[in-house]
């Protein structure tokens, strides 16, 4: 979650976990076009199996053609792997996810300029707050970001291993010339919380002897 503070800036951040990518999952309802006809009784019956067949031949044939564009096809079995509803694509993370102690919580963020003037001089700091301490992960201070043009951005990538529990808040703040010459402050949060991977249950129970 992140919140800014009220006002007009050409600056803002955009801030994204990296973190493993997990597979695209279809919904699994799939079928094998045999199967919509499978019955000893059917098959048992010569005339209702030579009706069913030309049906049957129908689906078999639109699985294979690749000229259909009814995907009358879409839910049919091509590979025993179908099945499982994976279908090969990536997804990346849309939120920051859980975070657990002992990670090492890495983030890329991006400062972009979104007005119709370039900004100069920038400053750019992120740091990580915790209920004990601060820790600064970036500070360009003295090495301000030159320019950044209309339309543009500045990338960068931060890392910091988590080793408490608690509410964690990402701070980023710039300091840069407006289009104007006005010298402005830009200070954005980012919440998250870390949690504990492991949970230990404990369980006494009273042992009657005799």
């Amino acid at each position: 979650m992140s919140t800014t503070p009220q006002g007009i800036h050409s600056l803002a951040f955009r801030v994204m976990r990296l973190c493993k990518p997990s597979f695209h999952v279809e919904p699994p309802f799939r079928l094998d076009p045999s199967d919509l006809f499978v019955g000893e009784d059917i098959f048992d019956d010569p005339l209702a199996a030579s009706n069913l067949s030309p049906l049957l031949s129908s689906h078999v044939n639109k699985s294979t053609d690749s000229s259909d564009m009814t995907f009358a096809n879409r839910f049919l079995l091509h590979h025993p792997s179908d099945a499982m509803g994976f279908s090969g694509l990536l997804v990346l993370p849309q939120s920051f996810g859980a975070i657990y102690l002992g990670e090492t919580f890495c983030s890329y963020i991006s400062i972009n300029n979104s007005s119709n003037f370039e900004v100069k001089d920038v400053i750019i700091k992120a740091e990580i707050q915790t209920e004990r301490e601060r820790i600064l992960l970036l500070d360009t201070s003295k090495s301000p970001v030159g320019t950044i043009h209309a339309g543009g951005h500045y990338d960068f990538i931060v890392e910091h291993d988590v080793k408490e529990l608690g509410a964690y808040t990402m701070v980023c703040t710039a300091l840069y010339n407006d289009g104007d010459g006005e010298r402005k402050y830009l200070p954005q949060f980012f919440k998250f919380v870390v949690a504990n991977p492991l949970s230990v249950r404990t369980k006494v129970r009273t042992v009657k002897v005799g």
